[in-house]
């Protein structure tokens, strides 16, 4: 039940009560008026009056019985006795022969003679007589004269009756005063207790989510009033509480993506470096390259070689000119100052692959290309994000060594409105779930070689976000390792 129709409800009791406390004292009082009048009837009319005008110790012989009443009736002192105590009177006397005589004590002029029910009066003192009983007729009262055990007349009077009583104000003060009480009382407590005190809670929990206590609730309510009130706080309160929660994450992210920028403005300025380096080591190592060369040549061009000397001349040309070829990759590797240019999906893939191709042939791996015909150019640095895919195809041979061939690496793409997906996934034996979010960290690796710096999901993961991009990663044991790029089309 609501605190409202809770309050109507006790207000209705107290209503009630109070009115039935002024029905009742009122019913009392009316009571004790009628008592004491019945009293003053019975005690002071009948005994005194009607004794003296018609009592037994006073009774005529029968044959004088009317003339007696008639003497009695109309002597001064018995309408002296009636005066007080009746407004009218109609008594009818009886003979031992059956005749009747009316009188009036008081005297017709007391009566309107056309609106004085005279009938009804003589039947009901007719009734009166006959039943002796107390009769109602007009605005008076019927009853039977007795004279010992015989009835020798009737009676009709009008009697006067003092006015009707007055309650006393304190028999409804009282009652009203308790009833107000009450009524306080229940009101307070159900306030209290259905409205002061969510209030507080309500308070309580406000000031707790201002600490930042925000797991905090307020109790249901039970009334219809406040459960609207406390359904919306709640709603309130939980809405905060996602919201500080996703903020926290995402503090926390940008906090972690801050420390990974940091480490790798580090890792990319010592790679700078290297590259740098290897650039310099390439350019020295490819001017003795090509007199080497032409040296092995000339060696070649002489006549007289036999044919194990030729073989060793023609293995000789061959690693200078494989030599040459690594000299010249490192190459396209060195810093560059480069602005960003459209490039084929295509050609970042295939010079991926070339970098790695001696180590597909001896592992017996086939690197299977699904591009659509329509798919956009790219527009960034190609050897950069050909930097990524040398690193993915890297991670999928170092876990192919030790088992079985042969081996897949699948490198798919499809157009997504204005970005382009790509997908590189391998048949290898994947890696366990729980280290799958770990794996773009810097130094982080899985291959448990020493050799194995941990840096090239995390350069990979530099690159496609420098370029627009998001890479996740997902792979679980016996499934493979799947890489999932996406990048804007066109740039």
């Amino acid at each position: 039940m609501s605190l409202r129709l809770r309050l109507l409800f006790v207000l209705l009791i107290v209503n009630l009560a109070l009115l039935f406390a002024a029905q009742l004292t009122s019913w009392a009082v009316q009571r004790s008026w009628l008592d004491a009048n019945r009293a003053i009837y019975e005690e002071r009319i009948h005994d005194h009056v009607l004794r003296f005008a018609f009592g037994s110790d006073t009774t005529p012989h029968d044959g004088d019985a009317p003339l007696t009443f008639q003497r009695r009736l109309l002597s001064p002192r018995v309408r002296d006795q009636f005066r007080p105590y009746f407004r009218d009177a109609f008594l009818v006397a009886r003979g031992s022969d059956g005749a009747a005589t009316e009188l009036s004590p008081l005297g017709a002029t007391v009566r309107d003679p056309e609106q004085f029910p005279l009938d009804e009066v003589r039947a009901g003192i007719e009734t009166a007589t006959r039943e002796r009983s107390l009769i109602r007729a007009g605005s008076g009262f019927c009853l039977a004269i007795a004279s010992g055990e015989r009835v020798i007349g009737g009676a009709w009077f009008e009697p006067v009756l003092p006015p009707p009583p007055q309650v006393p104000a304190a028999a409804f003060a009282i009652p009203l005063l308790v009833g107000t009480v009450l009524f306080g009382l229940v009101a307070h407590w159900l306030i209290g207790r259905g409205v002061v005190g969510p209030l507080e809670s309500f308070g309580r929990t406000a000031r707790a989510f201002g600490e930042g206590r925000y797991g905090l609730r307020m109790p249901a309510a039970r009334d219809s009033e406040l459960k609207v009130f406390t359904d919306a706080f709640n709603a309130m309160a939980e809405r905060i509480e996602g919201h500080h929660d996703e903020l926290a994450r995402e503090v926390a992210r940008a906090t972690e993506e801050a420390k990974r920028s940091e480490r790798a403005l580090l890792q990319s300025a010592r790679l700078a470096a290297m590259g740098t380096l290897a650039a310099g080591i390439a350019h020295e190592i490819n001017n003795p390259l090509g007199g080497m060369q032409n040296a092995v040549r000339r060696l070649q061009a002489r006549e007289g070689l036999d044919d194990r000397d030729r073989t060793y001349l023609a293995l000789v040309q061959d690693g200078l000119e494989r030599v040459a070829r690594i000299a010249r990759r490192v190459l396209d590797f060195s810093p560059k100052q480069l602005r960003p240019v459209p490039f084929r999906l295509e050609d970042a893939i295939e010079g991926a692959r070339a970098l790695v191709e001696h180590r597909l042939a001896h592992s017996g791996t086939a690197v299977v290309v699904d591009l659509p015909g329509d798919l956009p150019l790219l527009v960034g640095d190609r050897h950069e994000f050909q930097q990524v895919l040398l690193n993915l195809f890297l991670n999928s041979l170092d876990a192919f060594e030790g088992v079985p061939r042969p081996h897949r690496i699948d490198v798919r793409a499809k157009r997504h409105g204005e970005r382009v997906e790509i997908v590189v996934k391998d048949d290898g034996p994947g890696m366990p779930r729980e280290l799958v979010p770990r794996v773009m960290d810097p130094f982080f690796s899985g291959k448990g070689r020493p050799d194995a710096s941990g840096l090239g999901m995390f350069i990979s993961y530099s690159i496609v976000r420098n370029h627009g991009g998001e890479i996740e990663v997902d792979s679980s044991p016996g499934r493979g390792f799947t890489t999932r790029i996406v990048l804007p089309a066109g740039g």
